[in-house]
């Protein structure tokens, strides 16, 4: 990629040159780590004692208020703390895989340290330096056996109390390095570039079975919630993660796209934000008002590391955001490098999770709401191909498989029909810039995650253990498209106390989405002995219906015996976060940067399934529906079912969707199950075609087809038998399963199994 900074960066006087920050080279994990034999001796012999977890009696601020028996609740203020007394209660956070939950309130098991970020103007590459700006320490403050002590989080609410164990069971071996431990970085530092500092590491650990404690309820007095909630929801809907001026220096003109002043580069139509990227008009009563009022921050949650350049001012840290029409797109004031202080519009995490649904709530009451957390299934990449962003037609070295000679491309094509409610971390970037999402060749959407119910969760974003979970996710999916700088400790409590109230609407888009599918499957009269309104259905809920209570119990008891080995915990997230190794596992697309990392991929968790499976199902999304995600006959190579989704053929015409999202795989072309992607025309102008063509065929697994000679085809069977040197530099393919996720069911069981799943 050519930056026009780059190009200015000649003429610039020598004091400018002197004050760029200038990244170095990002930590290797393959170079840098070594195996801690101790830690792992002290982790087999926690593993090798695994009694039932037991709280015998809870002492606050060394005056007991518990004892086992009691029936009462406990009342807890934060700041509070709390001491744990009991039995076989582990060995604490860093030997065993454990947690302890007040109501969806996580406590915060590891230190979180927050760098400061800079950005290397030239390279345009951003990363870290071992400099603290914020921290937030952690809020477990020792770990036995039997007594366990941690301070009552600032954000705790009202909830029960559970204590979660797990046993770190071994490691996973590396694909890499045969028959040795696989170790990561700290996903903490691993943006810090610095060859003096000292990084930690940590193997993949497998885990064990969760064992978790009797829920005992707990009241939280907790005063300033309310504010530090309000705070959280204005950083989700109103703040734009230094987005807007990343962008504009690199010449994506967001104003132009929300004008309708942007053209279509496939069709040459007008480009409708609604069509093209899944944006969502703001209306009064469907978001807060966070996402239509200004908002002034100050301070702004992140340091924004673009420094004020030819300018010579400081970057603004603080600011107002304001409305631009649009669900999660705001404008904020800040410093650009070369036009001074003014704003521009970027985006935040409303555009990506957030899904405008109509239901009944009630008999006669239609409710439409922007659901925050739930992923939008229409978002796409589209909105980088709607003006002159950087990074899309460019002069690009090949990949590694190839003799790397550098070639002008085009990338409209690739992303345009990328599949919805994905993204991808690092195809808008060129190979060999030495940023940390340099642009790999490997084609790895991934979907755009579920966080209506997320606190549990440790293993963030697929990392490993170190990752200390949503907390530690507060970079997000980085630059290019992502958010740029670490959060202040401030910001990010108030974000994650919104956080925990994402589950609000759950119950209704539980009840709503089984309605539809018994519905849709002519199964609603027989079930629930009536016909009732979808406004009724909600109202009442599903488990005031004997009939469907019974066929959900008999889903259960499959769910139990087919899915209960990685997604059953004792916190009502549906994993017990194990990683599973990528041979394993597989992917349909090829692994993201953060599975190629941890060369595995997390157990997901299981939430509001009905209205997730819009997105597409698994890491990547590429498994249309919750039918065929269970049905034995996707598992299993031969059957019409596995060859539609996994073989090359011509096109079968599947239908794919319900009443809600008729067809909600556009990138399929709506003809068919194979992934496939348009040839541009090469008679286009100044040879548009012959690059885009280009930059498609460098992707080593899209392939040309004898019956179709106007598209490239997704070659799984190539990726999974072939993956591995190229792309992870391991001895030998890697040999991925038959199918991705290679566990389904009983073909009796798949309509029984999906009930059960749509009341997650």
């Amino acid at each position: 990629m050519r930056s026009p900074l780059k190009g200015l960066a000649i003429g610039l006087l020598p004091f400018a040159i002197i004050a760029c920050d200038k990244v170095g080279h990002f930590p290797d994990q393959e170079e840098i780590c070594s195996f801690d034999n101790a830690r792992e001796i002290e982790r087999a012999a926690s593993a090798a004692v695994f009694p039932d977890p037991v709280i015998t009696s809870i002492s606050v601020n060394n005056t007991t208020l518990w004892q086992a028996g009691q029936n009462t609740p406990i009342t807890l203020s934060a700041g509070d703390i709390v001491t744990i007394h009991g039995a076989g209660l582990g060995n604490g956070v860093d030997v065993d895989f454990s947690k302890i939950m007040i109501g969806n309130t996580r406590i915060l098991e590891t230190d979180l340290v927050m760098y400061e970020q800079k950005l290397d103007i030239i390279a345009q590459v951003n990363f870290e330096i071992p400099q603290l700006h914020s921290t937030w320490d952690k809020n477990v403050l020792s770990w036995a056996p039997d007594q366990i002590e941690f301070r009552v989080p600032d954000h705790a609410s009202d909830g029960d109390l559970i204590i979660q164990v797990q046993k770190r069971t071994g490691y996973l071996e590396s694909l890499i390095r045969t028959g040795e431990p696989h170790n990561v970085v700290d996903a903490q530092t691993s943006r810090i570039t610095d060859p003096d500092f000292q990084h930690n590491c940590d193997v993949v650990s497998t885990l064990s079975e969760a064992k978790s404690t009797p829920p005992i309820s707990v009241v939280v007095n907790n005063p300033h919630l309310n504010d530090l909630i309000d705070l959280g929801r204005a950083v989700f809907w109103s703040y734009d993660y230094n987005i807007g001026t990343a962008h504009a220096v690199r010449d994506l003109d967001w104003e132009k796209i929300f004008n309708y002043e942007s053209t279509d580069p496939i069709t040459g139509l007008i480009a409708d934000p609604v069509l093209l990227f899944g944006a969502v008009p703001t209306v009064p009563g469907q978001v807060p008002n966070e996402a239509l009022d200004d908002v002034y921050f100050d301070p702004y949650p992140q340091q924004n590391p673009i420094p004020g350049f030819l300018t010579l001012q400081p970057q603004l840290t603080k600011g107002l955001t304001r409305n631009t029409g649009w669900t999660g797109y705001r404008y904020a004031e800040s410093n650009h490098p070369f036009a001074g202080k003014g704003e521009w519009i970027g985006f935040n995490c409303a555009s990506c999770h957030g899904y405008q649904i109509t239901y009944e709530n009630a008999p006669g009451t239609t409710v439409t709401k922007v659901i925050p957390g739930l992923p939008n299934p229409t978002w796409s990449m589209k909105w980088a191909l709607l003006d002159k962003f950087e990074g899309i037609r460019t002069n690009e070295k090949g990949p590694v498989w190839t003799d790397g000679t550098s070639r002008s491309i085009d990338k409209t094509m690739l992303i345009y029909h990328m599949p919805q409610g994905t993204g991808e971390h690092n195809i808008v970037r060129a190979v060999g810039e030495g940023s940390h999402t340099d642009n790999d060749y490997q084609f790895s959407p991934i979907a755009i995650p579920n966080v209506t119910n997320y606190m549990a969760i440790r293993r963030s974003l697929s990392h490993t253990e170190s990752y200390v979970g949503f907390e530690g996710s507060y970079i997000h999916a980085e630059e290019p498209d992502g958010a740029m700088g670490s959060m202040d400790k401030e910001s990010l409590e108030a974000l994650t106390a919104y956080m925990t109230i994402l589950d609000q609407d759950d119950d209704d888009l539980r009840n709503a989405g089984l309605y539809r599918w018994l519905s849709q499957n002519d199964q609603l009269t027989a079930q629930a002995g009536s016909t009732p309104s979808e406004g009724e259905f909600v109202q009442a809920g599903w488990q005031n219906y004997p009939g469907i209570v019974a066929e959900v119990n008999k889903g259960k008891a499959v769910f139990d015996r087919d899915c209960a080995n990685c997604h059953a915990d004792g916190l009502g997230s549906h994993t017990n976060e194990k990683m599973i190794r990528l041979d394993e596992v597989g992917r349909f697309f090829a692994p993201t940067i953060y599975q190629k990392e941890t060369q595995s991929i997390r157990a997901t968790f299981l939430r509001d399934l009905y209205w997730v499976q819009h997105r597409g199902l698994l890491s990547d999304g590429h498994v249309r529906n919750l039918e065929d995600l269970v049905d034995p006959d996707r598992c299993s190579s031969g059957t019409d079912l596995y060859n539609a989704y996994y073989t090359l053929h011509p096109p079968l015409n599947t239908p794919k969707g319900g009443p809600d999202h008729p067809d909600p795989y556009p990138a399929y072309q709506n003809k068919g199950d194979v992934f496939r992607v348009p040839k541009a025309d090469s008679t286009f102008a100044n040879d548009t075609g012959d690059r885009q063509n280009r930059f498609t065929e460098r992707h080593k697994y899209f392939v040309e087809v004898p019956w179709d000679e106007d598209f490239y085809y997704w070659d799984y069977q190539k990726m999974r038998s072939e993956y591995g040197p190229g792309e992870l530099g391991t001895p030998a393919p890697i040999g991925m399963p038959d199918a991705p996720h290679p566990w389904c069911t009983q073909a009796d069981d798949i309509a029984t199994l999906t009930q059960y799943l749509l009341t997650l």
